[in-house]
C-alpha cells in the first residue's frame, strides 16, 4: 500500500512528464503563442522555476529573442506569482528581456501587478536586481500617486529598504527617489556584507561605482560563494571573497580567545540553570553527566555564532574599504550587532539595506531599522534585557513556574519508539553505530558501519534529524570492493533516536523558564561584556532564541537515547566519529546506563586545535602509536584504554602496486605515457599570507630543475573560487603556465600518479606515504605547522626554494623505481599498508565487549577539562 507522500510524488511525476510532452509539440506544430497560451492558462500545469526557465530556454532556442520576450511579458500580465517577477527578470540571465522591451510593456506589467501587495513589492525589486533603477523609480512613482497601489504598501518604507542608506539616517531625504539616491556613492575598495544568498544580479546593483569589491556572507565559514556567476555580470571589476575564517584562523590567538570566552560563558549560564531547575533529575533521571553535555551544547553554539560575528567586526572596521554595504536579512543578528555600537551605527563608511527575495523580509526592514536606531539612539542595547525584565513581572510571586507541557514533553521523548522487527542470528552481538551526519565524515562512518555489520548486529543511530541522507550514503557504500565476500550491510539497521521537535507550548514555557533562572547571570555577562560587541551582541541573539531551544533539545535527547539504549540489548556502543555535542551524549548515556562505549577517530587529529573535546568515551581507536600517545597527554584517556587501526580514509587500493598503479592513473588523469612526472602540491584552508607564498615558492623551486617535469595543485574542497583563483594568478605572475596546473581531480588519483608529493600539513602527505610516494613538507622560513609530519613521516621540510629544487630533483633523477623516504616509516608500521584497517577495527569492538561493563569509566575518571588540555600554541599567525 503506498503511503500518501507517494501517491502525490507519483502523480507530480505523471503531470510533468504529461506537461513537458504537452508543451514539446505545441512548441514543435502549433509555436510558440499556442504553448505559451497553454502554460500560463491550463489549470493542471505547475507552475515551476525549474519549467519556467525551461520554457523560455525552448522558445529563445527555436524562436528567437522576440519570441521569448512576449512569454516574459504575457506571463506578467496575466496571473503571475510574487515569485515569478524574480524568475521572469533576473533569473533568465542574459536572454532576459532588455530595457527598451520592458518600458514598453511596463503600463500592462505594473497594472496587474499592483494589485496585491506581494506582488507590487516583487516587482519593484525584480527591477533593482536587475539594475533598472530609473525603470523602478517609474514604477514606485506611479504606485505611490495610485490611491489603491498606495493602501497596500508603505512605499517609501520599501525606497528605504531597498536603497543603501547610513545606518544613523532616520528621516528619508527628500531626493529619495532619484537614481542617484539609489545608487551607492564612488569608491575605490567596497565591502558587501550579506545575511543569506544574494543572487548575482542584486550583487551587481550594490558593486556600482566601486574600483574593487570584496564579498562577505556572514554564516559562510568557507567562501563558498559562486564566483564565476558574478564575474559574469562584473566584468573587468575586482573582486574578493572573504568567509568566516579569513581574518582569524583556527590556530590563531583571536581564535583561541574567542573559545575561551565562550566556554565560560557557557558555564555560568548552566551552572544558574542546572541550579534553578531541581526539577532536572526527575524528568531526566540517572545521568550524572548530564552537565557536560549541556555546556558541551552550549559552548559550541556560542562559539561559531560568535567566530562568524568576529568575521564581520573585523571586516567592516578594515580601513581599507572606503564603502561597506550591509545587506539585512530576516535574522535580527546583524541587526542587533550593527547597532551595538557607534562606531558601527555612526560610522558613515557604513550603509544599510535589505535586498532579499523575501518580499515579507523587505517590508519590515524599515520599521526594524527604527527600532534599532531608536534603542541606539539613547543607549538601550541589550534587547534581551526587556524580555527577560517583562518575565519577571509576569511571573513575580509564583516560586514554582508551571511546566506542563515540557513535563509532557519530556515523557513523551522518554518512551521508546517503536522498531521494525529485524531477524537476529542468535549468536551475534548487537551494537549500536553512531554515525556523524555532516559532509565532511558521513561517508566513513557508513563504510565503517557496513563493514561492523559482517560480524555485529548493528544498529546505525542517527544523533539528529532524518536519517535519510546518511541511508544513501549507505547504499553507495555497498560498491566498496573491501566489501566483496561480505554480507554487505544486510544486517544493519538504520535509526533515528533524536526526541521529536516540542509543541509551541512546550517551547515557549521553557524558553521562559530558561530565562528567568539564568537571568542574574545574563545580566552580569551583558555587563561584564559590554565592550565586546560580538560577544555581547551573540548573547542577547542566542538566549532570545537559540539557546533555550539547545538546553531543551539535550534534555529531550537525553530521554530518548536513555530510552532507547535501555530498551536494545546492546553490547556495546560505537561512535564515529566523536566531535559533536550531539555524538558525545551518546557516550555520557551509555556510561549511565552501563554499556562500554567505543570512539573510533577514522582522521588523524592532535591537540593542536583547541576545540577538539577531551574523550568521555571508555575506549578509543586511532590511527597510530603516534596519535594514542596524543590521546593520553591532552585528549583525556590513558594510553592502556586506545587501540590502534589505521584508518578507512587512508588505505591502499585493492591491489596496488606502486610502479603499476602508478601508470594507470597518469591515464585516469588525462596523461599519456610521453608526459613528464608529476609534481603534485595538494592544499588545504590556510592563511593567504601563507600558503601564497609557499606556492610561488614551489613555482620557483621547480622552474629552477633541469629537467622536464609538471605541477599539479589540487585545492581542497573547503577553499573557496576566490581563493583558488588566486592559485592561478600566482602562476601567471611567474610565466609558469607551460609548466603549472591547478586540477580539480580525484585526489586519490593524483597522488597514485604522483613523483613526488609536496605538501604544508595535511594528511594527504600521509596518504602519499602509504602509496609508497616520495613527500616533502613545505614552508616559510621560521613557520612551523600544528601537524609535524616531517617528524612522523621522516621526510625532508623545506623552507626555500633552493631546498624545494634539491628535493624534487633527487626525487626525479632516481626515476620511478627510486627508493622513497618514507621507506623507514612503511618499514616500522607493516600494519598501516596492509589494509587490515577493518579486520582490526571488529577484532578491537570484540575485546571492548569482551571485557565487560566492569571497565566502564567512573565519571571521576573522565578528563576535567571538555576539551583539549595542550597548552595553546600560535601558528600561521
Amino acid at each position: 500500500m503506498r503511503s500518501l507522500k507517494e501517491m502525490i510524488n507519483y502523480a507530480g511525476k505523471i503531470e510533468r512528464n504529461l506537461s513537458h510532452l504537452t508543451l514539446y509539440l505545441l512548441l514543435r506544430f502549433f509555436g510558440s503563442n499556442s504553448a505559451q497560451k497553454y502554460f500560463i492558462h491550463s489549470p493542471i500545469v505547475r507552475h515551476t522555476r525549474a519549467r519556467i526557465l525551461w520554457l523560455h530556454e525552448q522558445i529563445v532556442s527555436r524562436f528567437g529573442q522576440e519570441a521569448a520576450n512576449n512569454f516574459v511579458v504575457n506571463y506578467l500580465s496575466a496571473k503571475p506569482r510574487a515569485l515569478d517577477y524574480g524568475i521572469t527578470l533576473v533569473a533568465t540571465g542574459v536572454r532576459r528581456p532588455d530595457i527598451e522591451t520592458l518600458s514598453k510593456s511596463m503600463p500592462a506589467i505594473s497594472a496587474r501587478a499592483k494589485k496585491h501587495k506581494n506582488t507590487s513589492i516583487a516587482l519593484v525589486s525584480a527591477l533593482l536586481e536587475r539594475g533598472d533603477i530609473e525603470t523602478a523609480l517609474n514604477v514606485l512613482t506611479e504606485y505611490g500617486e495610485n490611491k489603491e497601489a498606495a493602501s497596500l504598501v508603505d512605499w517609501t518604507a520599501i525606497i528605504r529598504s531597498l536603497t543603501p542608506r547610513p545606518l544613523y539616517e532616520t528621516t528619508l531625504q527628500a531626493e529619495s527617489r532619484s537614481a542617484v539616491y539609489m545608487k551607492p556613492q564612488a569608491c575605490k575598495s567596497r565591502l558587501i556584507v550579506m545575511d543569506g544568498k544574494l543572487s548575482p544580479a542584486a550583487i551587481r546593483t550594490l558593486t556600482l561605482g566601486a574600483e574593487k569589491v570584496t564579498l562577505l556572507q556572514y554564516g559562510d565559514l568557507y567562501g563558498r560563494i559562486d564566483l564565476d556567476a558574478i564575474r559574469a555580470v562584473l566584468p573587468g571589476v575586482e573582486i574578493e571573497i572573504e568567509h568566516g575564517r579569513s581574518r582569524i584562523d583556527r590556530f590563531q590567538q583571536q581564535y583561541f580567545d574567542v573559545h575561551q570566552k565562550t566556554l565560560k560563558v557557557a558555564e555560568t549560564l548552566m551552572k544558574s540553570f542546572i541550579e534553578g531547575a531541581p526539577w532536572i533529575e526527575e524528568f531526566v533521571p540517572g545521568i550524572p553527566d548530564l552537565d557536560r553535555d549541556l555546556v558541551l551544547e552550549v559552548s559550541d553554539k556560542l562559539f561559531f555564532k560568535a567566530l562568524r560575528m568576529e568575521a564581520i567586526h573585523r571586516a567592516v572596521l578594515d580601513p581599507s574599504f572606503d564603502s561597506v554595504i550591509v545587506s539585512f536579512g530576516e535574522s535580527f543578528e546583524l541587526f542587533r550587532f550593527f547597532f551595538s555600537g557607534p562606531e558601527l551605527w555612526q560610522n558613515p563608511r557604513i550603509k544599510g539595506c535589505c535586498r532579499t527575495e523575501s518580499v515579507k523580509t523587505a517590508t519590515k526592514f524599515a520599521s526594524r531599522i527604527a527600532d534599532m536606531q531608536r534603542r541606539a539612539i539613547v543607549g538601550s542595547q541589550d534587547p534581551i534585557l526587556g524580555k527577560i525584565a517583562a518575565l519577571e513581572e509576569a511571573f513575580a510571586g509564583e516560586v514554582n513556574p508551571s511546566l506542563k507541557a515540557v513535563e509532557a514533553y519530556l515523557t513523551s521523548a522518554a518512551t521508546p519508539k517503536k522498531r521494525k522487527a529485524v531477524d537476529r542470528a542468535a549468536d551475534r552481538k548487537s551494537i549500536a553505530f553512531v554515525a556523524h551526519e555532516s559532509r565532511a565524515y558521513i561517508g566513513t562512518s557508513a563504510q565503517m558501519a557496513t563493514h561492523l555489520s559482517d560480524r555485529f548486529d548493528v544498529d546505525i543511530l542517527a544523533p539528529q534529524g532524518n536519517p535519510a541522507n546518511l541511508g544513501k550514503t549507505l547504499k553507495l557504500v555497498q560498491k566498496d570492493t573491501a566489501l566483496n565476500g561480505m554480507s554487505k550491510g544486510g544486517n544493519a539497521a538504520l535509526l533515528s533516536v533524536a526526541a521529536k521537535e516540542p509543541g509551541k507550548a512546550a517551547a515557549k514555557e521553557f524558553s521562559d523558564f530558561f530565562l528567568l533562572t539564568v537571568a542574574d547571570s545574563a545580566r552580569k555577562l551583558l555587563e561584564t561584556h559590554k565592550t565586546d560587541l560580538c560577544l555581547r551582541s551573540v548573547l542577547d541573539s542566542m538566549l532570545t532564541g537559540g539557546l533555550p531551544e539547545a538546553v531543551l533539545h539535550v534534555l529531550s535527547n537525553a530521554c530518548a537515547i536513555t530510552a532507547h539504549l535501555k530498551e536494545n540489548d546492546y553490547s556495546a556502543i560505537v561512535i564515529s566519529p566523536i566531535r559533536s555535542p550531539r555524538t558525545t551524549q551518546f557516550a555520557t548515556i551509555a556510561r549511565a546506563v552501563g554499556i562500554a562505549s567505543i570512539a573510533i577517530e577514522p582522521h588523524c587529529i592532535n591537540a593542536a586545535y583547541c576545540r577538539y573535546g577531551t574523550v568521555p568515551t571508555d575506549y578509543a581507536a586511532v590511527y597510530s602509536d603516534y596519535f594514542a600517545a596524543e590521546y593520553d597527554r591532552y585528549f583525556g584517556i590513558p594510553r592502556a584504554r586506545c587501540y590502534t587501526f589505521g584508518s578507512p580514509r587512508i588505505m591502499r587500493p585493492a591491489g596496488y602496486s606502486p610502479l603499476n598503479s602508478r601508470k594507470e592513473a597518469r591515464k585516469r588523469i588525462g596523461l599519456h605515457a610521453g608526459d613528464p612526472p608529476i609534481i603534485s602540491f595538494p592544499t588545504q584552508p590556510m592563511p593567504a599570507d601563507h600558503i601564497l607564498p609557499v606556492w610561488r615558492m614551489i613555482i620557483r623551486g621547480v622552474k629552477a630543475i633541469d629537467m622536464p617535469a609538471r605541477v599539479i595543485l589540487k585545492a581542497h574542497p573547503e577553499e573557496g573560487p576566490g581563493h583558488v583563483d588566486r592559485y592561478r594568478q600566482i602562476i601567471a605572475e611567474e610565466n609558469a603556465g607551460h609548466l603549472c596546473y591547478v586540477a580539480d581531480i580525484d585526489i586519490k588519483d593524483l597522488l597514485i600518479a604522483s613523483d613526488i608529493v609536496l605538501n604544508c600539513y595535511s594528511v594527504t602527505a600521509l596518504e602519499a606515504a602509504i602509496l609508497e610516494r616520495n613527500v616533502a613538507i613545505v614552508s616559510t622560513d621560521g613557520v612551523d605547522y600544528p601537524m609535524p609530519w616531517h617528524d612522523i613521516l621522516g621526510v625532508p621540510f623545506c623552507t626555500t626554494s633552493d631546498q624545494i629544487k634539491k628535493v624534487v630533483s633527487e626525487a626525479l633523477s632516481a626515476g620511478p623505481k627510486a627508493p622513497t623516504w618514507v621507506d623507514a616509516f612503511v618499514r616500522n608500521n607493516p600494519e598501516l599498508i596492509d589494509n587490515s584497517t577493518f579486520d582490526r577495527l571488529s577484532a578491537i569492538v570484540d575485546d571492548v565487549i569482551a571485557k565487560g561493563p566492569e571497565t566502564i569509566r567512573r565519571s571521576d575518571e573522565l578528563a576535567s577539562s571538555l576539551f583539549v588540555t595542550a597548552p595553546f600554541r600560535e601558528y600561521l599567525a
